[in-house]
């Protein structure tokens, strides 16, 4: 769960990706249920909070995994139109479906109220533990999507080992809204990067002027990163701050329906 979101909001569960540390379908397992792509429809009949708080679409599964029929998602985001005063997170490790031409038209009139995320785990090759689309199509698809105008978030969780250079170029053109940062929790299918390079990336983060949180287990660097932090804006690297949404630090997270 993010810590950005206060609520989560699931019209469809399950996922084609078959990601080897994924809670999500580990939980729906553990429930007895397959983690297959499901369309609920009765969750359009939902009402949204209207508290100005971000929602996240999809918390147990992926509304654009390949699984999804198109028409299934412009029916989710029709219903996303019907909302007065929230934000949407649109997550995915198939943002390329954005581009599809029914999907686009509606993001296009969802500007105001979404947001267009994606994953990266690393700047490596993930088909050891995921059958997703590469780090490079999914950072490609964001980067298209922030030069088309729409707001962008990040998840580097579960964050693998990385080529710092490429992953912060990725970064710079993306130009998120925020990021959030953690480690594979319960299991060991990435190769976890040393606390170095992750607070070399939290600084490269700072002097962007991008906003980014913690997950619970890396709160141990949050001192470290805090200090970095404090010495940048002593002396400030020139450029804009992103733009930014405000975020909830709260890990209170609450679900609509999960």
């Amino acid at each position: 769960m993010f810590k950005s979101v206060g609520w989560t909001w699931n019209p469809i569960t399950g996922c084609t990706h078959d990601c080897k540390y994924c809670w999500a379908e580990s939980l729906t397992r553990r429930w007895g249920k397959e983690f297959v792509p499901t369309f609920r429809v009765s969750y359009l009949n939902d009402q949204f909070p209207n508290d100005g708080t971000w929602i996240f679409v999809g918390s147990m599964g992926d509304l654009f995994c390949d699984g999804i029929k198109t028409e299934d998602i412009v029916k989710v985001l029709e219903k996303i139109k019907t909302a007065e005063n929230n934000i949407f997170l649109l997550q995915t490790k198939n943002p390329s479906r954005f581009q599809e031409l029914p999907i686009y038209r509606l993001l296009e009139e969802l500007k105001d109220k979404i947001v267009l995320g994606t994953t990266l785990e690393t700047n490596w090759d993930t088909s050891e533990f995921s059958k997703a689309p590469p780090p490079y199509d999914r950072a490609y698809s964001l980067i298209n999507a922030k030069k088309m105008g729409f707001k962008t978030f990040l998840s580097l969780e579960p964050l693998s080992k990385f080529q710092s250079i490429y992953l912060k170029q990725w970064i710079m053109h993306i130009k998120p809204e925020a990021i959030e940062i953690g480690l594979e929790n319960y299991t060991e299918f990435t190769t976890r990067p040393s606390d170095e390079d992750i607070l070399d990336l939290l600084d490269a983060l700072d002097r962007l002027r991008i906003p980014y949180i913690l997950k619970e287990n890396l709160d141990y660097l949050q001192p470290q990163a805090t200090a970095n932090s404090q010495q940048i804006r002593i002396n400030p690297d020139p450029g804009k701050p992103a733009d930014e949404l405000e975020i909830a630090k709260s890990g209170n997270t609450r679900g609509m329906k999960e």
